[in-house]
């Protein structure tokens, strides 16, 4: 049996996480698929476009669940079957593709 690393783990200094990409497609589903708190937040399409793209990495890395995946985040299933989705669709679209993804988003191309 192998054990599966965290998807959010404390950083060294106790102040923040260091958030696996799954912990992150499962972070940005809640905000874009869940219940809504904040009737101001406009961030919902560039979200859910980000979403997509690691989706559609995932895709182009041979992940072919991409759509019963996507249909469960939509739905706002929270399983261990979602989580071992998630991981295999982040593992599968592989570092150096989420890293782009990411370094995308953080300079605001998605």
């Amino acid at each position: 049996m192998t054990t599966r690393q965290p998807l959010f783990t404390p950083t060294a200094d106790g102040q923040a996480y260091d958030i696996a990409p799954a912990g992150v497609l499962l972070i940005l589903a809640d905000m874009v698929y869940g219940p809504q708190d904040d009737p101001q937040w406009t961030g919902g399409p560039k979200t859910e476009a980000m979403i997509l793209a690691m989706l559609a990495a995932a895709r182009a890395g041979g992940y072919a669940q991409t759509d019963i995946l996507h249909t469960l985040l939509v739905r706002g299933e929270r399983s261990q079957r979602l989580e071992l989705m998630a991981r295999a669709a982040c593992a599968a679209a592989g570092n150096d593709r989420i890293a782009a993804l990411f370094e995308s988003m953080r300079k605001g191309k998605q």
